[in-house]
């Protein structure tokens, strides 16, 4: 895993309770811009892990997610612990490749929201670097002694973070570049604005940085570092962003490989008592002398080796979400191609109908198949419960013959529905698009058999007695349909073999 963004600081002098609080500001912050929980199911790509229990001083949120047809899984880690009262906030984002090509790979710019925690954390719990606060903004100067203060802030010992100065063009009153925008470089960087030719005389004549001058973006590294220095008048006004990012890439790269991470305590472990009659913490050594020195030395090893274990735990998991995300994007592949693979069918059943030709078979593998589309493209057709559960248990005929017959009974539901048929001539609308409709069963079935034929349909038992007849033998098929006058609905209530009637009694 490469590490592509890093922040980290700690105060001294920390309580539980300012832990707490920071812990609020990650989560709150995790609610707003990652909002699931670690056990949610169903998000393709990305995935989320806590350290958080009680007793435990550290607690840590890890962040896994790869964008669709990524070439990297980018992890984002938040660290909050509190030890010997030093309490330490510690973000991170690393990025592990999931290809086999060689190509270029620029790391994105620290997204805002990311800089947007680091900022709030700083401004919760004040942090300190040479004796100057870190804050995510600008400070200004306007006076030769401010600027000399800034040369003497370079030369501070012990100073960790790097000071950006820009020097505004006096002569050609141009727009600032970074400190217009300094939220990336919050808790990476001091920023400095010198406003006046008066503060950058007094810095250039404390630093001895003879060769800046104004509009001169200064980047200072340690004392013993070469300073980084941009001249806009250089630069052409079109190169402006990109040359803001250059920056924002220089600071965020270098602390990504200068920064190394907090270590923390393993998580606490269950107390097991003794059974040899010692106190827990009272054991010794061969030598007789206590076992504080080894009890230490096993603390170092175990937190190296929970270290080690949380990195193959993040790759795996980086692994992971790609592996998701690519079963993610075939799987919306599929859908897609069913989709269109049904707008087909549909559209070859609708074109015949409209043509006048009597639909011939399309491809449908099951009648399970057929009703899914026949629910899904027959928008004036309520399928009851019987008739689903009746089709899909039907065997033998041809299941495209009855999706068509179900599309083209659509097509009377509409006319009927729209008033353009009244019920009498339902039974030509139908004959008219090659349906074999039957208004009503034979008095037989209706004396002996009525039964069969009836629904429950809104909270009252009425009588499906309208029917569609395709085939015999092993390939007959009726489809019972109910036209509820009052909502003018069209209701499939069954769909199968022939019903009990007149040749049932004989």
């Amino acid at each position: 895993m490469i590490t592509t963004y890093a922040v980290s600081f700690t105060t001294p002098g920390r309580t539980e309770a300012d832990r707490i609080a920071v812990v609020d500001l990650v989560t709150d912050w995790q609610l707003q811009h990652h909002p699931f929980l670690p056990d949610e199911e169903g998000r393709p790509g990305a995935s989320l892990r806590l350290r958080e229990a009680d007793g435990d001083p550290v607690f840590r949120l890890a962040i896994t997610e790869t964008a669709p047809r990524g070439t990297h899984v980018e992890t984002t880690t938040a660290t909050v612990s509190l030890v010997g009262g030093d309490l330490t906030f510690d973000l991170r984002i690393f990025t592990s490749p999931r290809t086999t090509r060689i190509a270029p790979y620029k790391p994105p710019l620290p997204p805002p929201h990311v800089a947007h925690l680091v900022g709030s954390v700083l401004g919760a719990f004040p942090t300190w670097d040479a004796d100057y606060q870190v804050i995510a903004g600008v400070r200004s100067a306007s006076t030769q002694l401010q600027g000399q203060e800034i040369a003497a802030f370079l030369q501070a010992p012990g100073r960790r973070l790097p000071v950006i100065i820009e020097i505004d063009d006096f002569e050609r009153n141009t727009q600032p570049l970074v400190v217009v925008r300094p939220e990336p470089f919050a808790g990476l960087a001091h920023i400095w604005h010198v406003t006046t030719a008066e503060a950058l005389r007094g810095f250039v004549e404390m630093s001895g940085q003879r060769l800046v001058s104004q509009g001169t973006i200064v980047v200072a590294w340690d004392p013993t570092s070469d300073v980084d220095i941009t001249r806009r008048r250089e630069i052409a006004p079109r190169m402006e962003t990109r040359t803001w990012a250059r920056l924002i890439e220089l600071i965020t790269t270098t602390a990504a490989r200068s920064i190394a991470q907090p270590r923390v305590p393993p998580p606490p472990r269950l107390e097991i008592e003794p059974d040899n009659g010692d106190t827990p913490g009272e054991s010794q050594t061969h030598d007789g002398h206590g076992g504080r020195d080894l009890d230490e030395r096993v603390d170092d090893s175990q937190a190296e080796h929970v270290a080690q274990l949380e990195a193959t735990i993040e790759e795996q998991q980086a692994a992971l979400a790609d592996a998701d995300r690519i079963i993610a994007d075939q799987r919306a592949r599929l859908e897609r191609k069913d989709s269109q693979l049904d707008e087909l069918v549909l559209r070859t059943v609708s074109l015949e109908t409209q043509a006048g030709i009597v639909p011939q078979s399309v491809a449908v593998a099951s009648m399970r198949e057929a009703l899914r589309l026949a629910q899904k493209h027959c928008p004036f057709l309520v399928f009851h419960e019987r008739a689903l559960e009746s089709g899909s248990e039907l065997e033998g005929p041809d299941p495209g013959r009855v999706l068509a017959d179900l599309v083209r009974l659509n097509e009377v539901a509409r006319a009927w529905m729209s008033s353009e048929i009244s019920g009498g001539s339902i039974k030509l609308a139908c004959r008219q698009l090659g349906l074999d409709f039957a208004p009503d069963i034979s008095t037989t079935a209706r004396q002996k058999y009525v039964e069969d034929y009836v629904i429950m349909w809104r909270g009252r038992a009425v009588v499906a007695a309208a029917h569609l007849r395709r085939g015999r033998r092993n390939q007959l098929v009726r489809i019972h349909v109910y036209f509820d006058d009052e909502t003018h609905e069209v209701v499939v209530a069954y769909i199968g073999r022939h019903l009990r009637d007149k040749a049932s009694a004989s």
